[in-house]
């Protein structure tokens, strides 16, 4: 759950006005019959092969363009006919939302709780989704999923061991299922440019990243293994910060193989020249790249529903138009988002309304994934 504290950051940050910053100006709930209408976006399992874009699944033009497009997915929801059908003719890709987190999968010293995160990546395994592992390490003071009893170790051999544990049992049981690990989650301050301060730095000292990686990779050697940090799309100052990070982790030849840049675009704007560049500039380290965790409140008061999907468009078109072929989206219906849970209602962040209605930010998405898919 984001906390008041960190969502009033959020709301300095970027300089404008949410709806969870004064109680008021949220944009209007996307009608029905505001929604965009597409046949070939309509729910359902995605046929073998795809020739025609106009006819093809969201899925179909991901698949013939190469690109790994992802959703959040809650392992609650999972049951929903409407949820599972539109998740499979969009998205080739899945990332448990909370399920793998420390806190959901290992709350207590010897309480393990693998359940929901295998009911996620049994449905992957059955549909042919690739699954990204989120996430192995997080803490934070305002959000974060470190369990208390984690919290409570100061004494560092004791918490390498813990880790040791924890990293070694989970990715050890997902070995064959999850395709690469997010190993540690937002190590820079959410707003600023340093390393935040948080337990495992307490406790480890500066190098605890380096630490967390060489750990992640001797529990599960040969595994992809990721960053992932936020915030990063309108700060300068931190991505500067994250680069320079990352460069210092493969030059102590920590086995780090990809970054995650989340896209949380709360402000419902995308600077998507600084984007790319961010890209550019982390890949030209010798890694992979990839926006994880996006999602653009639909906040423009004289056009919502067009705004979004332009800014689908170019934060979509910033990855894409570098090596970057991945873009994971942080849920798909408005029914199900943790912007309007925490924003307040309206704010509609997500390609399908809250009756599984595709918007103009679906035909936006698709636009992209059409131009990249082209002979």
């Amino acid at each position: 759950m984001v906390k008041p504290r960190l969502i009033a950051m959020i709301c300095l940050a970027v300089g404008t006005v949410l709806a969870g910053c004064t109680g008021d100006d949220r944009a209007a709930e996307p009608s029905d019959s505001a929604a965009a209408s597409s046949t070939s976006a309509s729910p359902g399992p995605p046929a073998p092969e795809c020739n025609d874009p106009d006819t093809c699944t969201t899925r179909q033009l991901a698949d013939r363009a190469g690109v790994t497009l992802g959703t959040a997915v809650d392992a609650s929801h999972l049951d929903e006919l409407e949820y599972r059908d539109t998740l499979l003719a969009t998205f080739n890709s899945v990332t448990p939302e909370n399920e793998l987190k420390w806190e959901s999968i290992h709350p207590g010293p010897d309480e393990w709780d693998s359940g929901p995160a295998d009911e996620i990546i049994d449905f992957a395994r059955e549909h042919d989704l690739q699954v990204k592992g989120h996430n192995l390490i997080w803490n934070q003071d305002l959000v974060d999923s470190t369990p208390d009893w984690v919290l409570a170790i100061d004494d560092p051999d004791q918490l390498r061991r813990v880790v040791t544990e924890h990293m070694t049992t989970v990715m050890t049981r997902y070995r064959d299922s999850v395709d690469r690990w997010d190993v540690v989650n937002e190590p820079l301050e959410t707003i600023g440019s340093g390393l935040y301060d948080n337990h495992f730095r307490q406790v480890l000292g500066d190098d605890y990243i380096a630490e967390m990686f060489t750990i992640a990779d001797t529990a599960a050697p040969g595994e992809e293994l990721w960053l992932n940090e936020a915030t990063v799309e309108y700060q300068p100052d931190k991505a500067a910060a994250l680069v320079s990070l990352v460069e210092g982790l493969v030059e102590q030849g920590a086995p780090i193989d990809g970054v995650g840049i989340q896209g949380h675009l709360v402000a419902g704007t995308v600077d998507a020249a600084a984007l790319g560049q961010l890209v550019a500039d982390l890949e030209a380290l010798g890694i992979e790249v990839a926006i994880t965790e996006l999602d653009i409140p639909a906040r423009d008061p004289a056009d919502p529903l067009g705004v979004q999907a332009s800014t689908y468009r170019e934060a979509l078109g910033a990855c894409l138009a570098e090596r970057c072929r991945e873009v994971t989206l942080w849920g798909f219906t408005d029914r199900y988002t943790w912007i309007d849970a925490t924003f307040g209602e309206g704010l509609a962040p997500l390609p399908f309304d809250r009756n599984y209605q595709p918007k103009p930010a679906l035909a936006a998405i698709r636009d992209q994934l059409t131009a990249v898919g082209e002979p």
